[in-house]
This record gives C-alpha cells, sequence and structure tokens, in this order.
C-alpha cells in the first residue's frame, strides 16, 4: 500500500515538473507580435580627394535579405530570413515575447570579403503588437 502511495507521490512530482518546465517559452515562431521595418540603399563611392563619400543614389532596396536570429547572440547561425519587397519593406511575423537580433549585409570598402553585417537588436514585450523599426542604411 505505502509502494503504492508512494507512486502516485512520484508520478504527480514528475507531471508539475513537466509541466512547470515545459510554459518556458523562448524566442521564435508561435507567437503573436511582428517585427517590420524598412531597408535602403546608399550608392556612391570615397573621393580620395575630399577623403568623403560622395552619394551618388539613396533608395528603398528590394530584393535584399534580412535576418533575424532568436536571442541577443549574434556569433549564432541566423534562424529565418526575409528578402525585402519592392518598396525595401521586411516583415518577420507570429514571433513570441523575448530578444531578437536582426542584421543586412552591407558593401564595405575595408573588410576582405567586401561585406559586412548591420546588426539591430529588438526587443518583444507584449503579444499581439506590431514592433516597427527605423529604417537602416545598408550601402550597395
Amino acid at each position: 500500500m505505502s509502494f503504492i502511495f508512494c507512486s502516485k507521490r512520484v508520478i504527480l512530482s514528475l507531471l508539475i515538473s513537466i509541466i512547470f518546465f515545459s510554459c518556458d517559452k523562448s524566442e521564435g515562431i508561435g507567437g503573436t507580435s511582428t517585427i517590420k521595418g524598412k531597408i535602403q540603399a546608399l550608392e556612391g563611392s570615397y573621393n580620395p580627394f575630399t577623403n568623403q563619400f560622395d552619394t551618388t543614389a539613396l533608395y528603398f532596396a528590394s530584393d535584399e535579405n534580412v535576418y533575424i536570429i532568436y536571442g541577443n547572440d549574434s556569433s549564432q547561425v541566423y534562424d529565418d530570413d526575409f528578402e525585402t519587397s519592392w518598396d525595401g519593406t521586411y516583415e518577420f511575423n507570429f514571433l513570441r515575447t523575448g530578444n531578437y537580433t536582426l542584421f543586412a549585409y552591407s558593401k564595405c570598402d575595408t573588410c576582405l570579403s567586401g561585406t559586412k553585417p548591420l546588426f539591430w537588436r529588438v526587443e518583444i514585450l507584449n503579444n499581439n503588437e506590431e514592433y516597427i523599426q527605423n529604417v537602416k542604411t545598408i550601402r550597395k
């Protein structure tokens, strides 16, 4: 009889532990919030005579990839990406509350690869909200 009572307590403790730990939802899809924004492209070149960047064009960039990392660790591999629309807009839907790192690649004259990531962070505090970001400018 005491074995059955002890088994019931163990099973009850296990169920409570499973419910408690399964309720902790981290960043990622499965929520109701959205991150939105726009990417604009800056074209031009460095002028060695004036030591300034001469702008030749500034426009909203279509077909640019914007990446999202679930969390604040920018050294992690990205979790999802979005190709900007004709007007430079991007949108990540169905996100849970938490921290997110977004980035897009920008031209870099001094980088060996020719590009560098432009990072920005977003914290989703509430469900059912849109988090509209400032326009981000990349070099083309």
